[in-house]
């Protein structure tokens, strides 16, 4: 193992103040074990015992701030990095996504820096719009990254060919065995960079890697400790670190497409980062109180009506829709339809596998949904592990099509901790002249008749 040596850092502000139970976690820790693989220009892992890259540099600040000492351990692939965890070989995971499948319980900070996925083609293709334009084609992914999982997860209809790492992928594509290849912004701009021009970024995904830490259940403080940390980065501490390691070279790449997405992902960073931190001191104070007192309103407003944990609407914003399509029925004699949805056997999920994963599989769950509904349906978590859809303007078989769509997507799906999950669905059509509380207890029924059926499968009642 490896010990990592601060050699410099720039001046900055210690001045954190830590709970009683993060002094006590950090007063009783002395170091935390750590792997890593090479995810140049992220991580430089093969020159072990020495380790460093962009996310060594924001260990180093953890280090420095908290006294933790970082004890690097080798690993041959992710794969190995992953099951090194979950055997207990391992405290940390540096990089880690919420969409990551780790078998053992892992508690993750908030996000220190994002970089999108992006679609690298050989030169012939000039630009993709989406990712549904990979349909048909074969793709190449990092076994097991974040990548893979995504495309799996989100665009079945892809095919998709799995390569131990980004230059496998890159070859495969260069030799035309691949129509296109999905990885990680930073990590592909630097293996680009030696494929003398046969191939370019053509455009990028709608998934953004956020960059966690991931810690064993063992060491909970760690993520509130390491949150106040990342909180307490500069602007230029960030600008820093980016600039130091994201590198490109305009004479031997045309890299237009790729300053493009760096500019927007660097917003994006930015903007993640600083939502909650103190505002920099080199900002008037007037415009500090103003900026201050906007985010404090808008997210004082969007918590009002959205459920913490999931993002969704929360129940008093369905309820808000559910007596705005009631107003509008009246009125324009509408017709709408609800669908209850309820995950199954879930009190399994949070005694076995803990309440974080319970958290995940709900987290993941609201993301499917929002990704499988209509743009005009409304959707929130309903309470617990209940999600509620309102769908205006639907007759009985198109509801029915609906409910059975997401059903079945759920089933499929790969849920991060437990894999596989199922939901139950009940849902109503609006009858004239019944009431909203009819039309809810209609939906119910039918919710608990798919349960009392065997589970995982739609009653429309």
């Amino acid at each position: 193992m490896f010990l990592i040596i601060l050699f410099f850092l720039p001046e900055r502000s210690y001045g954190i103040e830590f709970s009683p139970e993060e002094q006590n976690w950090l007063n009783r820790t002395e170091s935390l074990r750590f792997s890593e693989v090479d995810w140049e220009p992220l991580s430089y892992a093969s020159d072990y015992p020495e380790y460093k890259g962009l996310i060594a540099d924001y260990m180093e600040i953890l280090s420095a701030v908290s006294g933790i000492e970082f004890q690097f351990v080798q690993s041959r692939t992710w794969a190995d990095v992953l099951n090194k965890y979950s055997r207990g070989d391992i405290d940390l995971i540096p990089a880690i996504s919420l969409d990551d499948m780790v078998e053992a319980e892992i508690l993750l900070t908030e996000p220190y820096i994002s970089f999108p996925l992006v679609i690298v083609t050989r030169r012939d293709i000039d630009f993709i719009n989406s990712t549904e334009e990979l349909e048909g084609l074969l793709v190449g992914v990092g076994e097991g990254y974040t990548s893979h999982n995504f495309l799996k997860n989100e665009h079945p209809e892809i095919e998709l060919v799995p390569t131990d790492d980004v230059r496998e992928g890159l070859k495969l594509l260069q030799k035309g065995r691949i129509d296109a290849f999905v990885g990680h912004l930073a990590v592909v701009t630097a293996a680009l960079k030696e494929f003398r021009n046969t191939m370019h970024i053509a455009g990028k995904t709608e998934y953004t890697f956020e960059h966690r830490m991931g810690v064993s259940s063992g060491n909970k403080a760690a993520v509130s400790v390491f949150n106040k940390i990342f909180q307490s980065i500069t602007p230029e501490e960030h600008n820093r670190i980016y600039n130091k390691w994201i590198r490109i070279n305009r004479t031997s790449v045309d890299y237009s497409l790729v300053w493009k997405i760096l500019i927007g992902s660097l917003f994006i960073i930015t903007f993640s980062i600083l939502w909650n931190i103190r505002i920099n001191r080199l900002v008037g104070e007037l415009r500090r109180l103003k900026n201050e007192l906007e985010e404090k309103n808008q997210k004082l407003n969007t918590q009002a009506v959205t459920d913490q944990l999931t993002g969704l609407y929360n129940r008093i914003r369905l309820d808000e829709a559910l007596n705005s399509e009631m107003a509008r029925q009246v009125r324009y004699n509408h017709v709408f339809g609800l669908v209850l949805m309820d995950v199954d056997h879930f009190k399994k999920v949070n005694d076995i596998y803990g309440h974080t994963t319970g958290d995940r599989v709900l987290v993941c769950l609201s993301r499917l949904l929002q990704a499988n509904v209509r743009k005009t349906d409304t959707l929130g978590r309903w309470g617990g592990e209940e999600f509620l859809l309102i769908c205006p303007d639907v007759d009985e078989q198109s509801l029915r099509l609906l409910a059975e769509k997401l059903r079945k997507r759920i089933e499929e799906y790969n849920f991060p901790g437990v894999r596989h999950c199922t939901v139950s669905f009940g849902a109503s059509l609006f009858r004239k002249d019944e009431s909203l509380t009819q039309l809810l207890e209609r939906t119910d029924k039918a919710l608990y008749k798919a349960k009392e059926n065997g589970r995982n499968q739609v009653i429309l009642y």
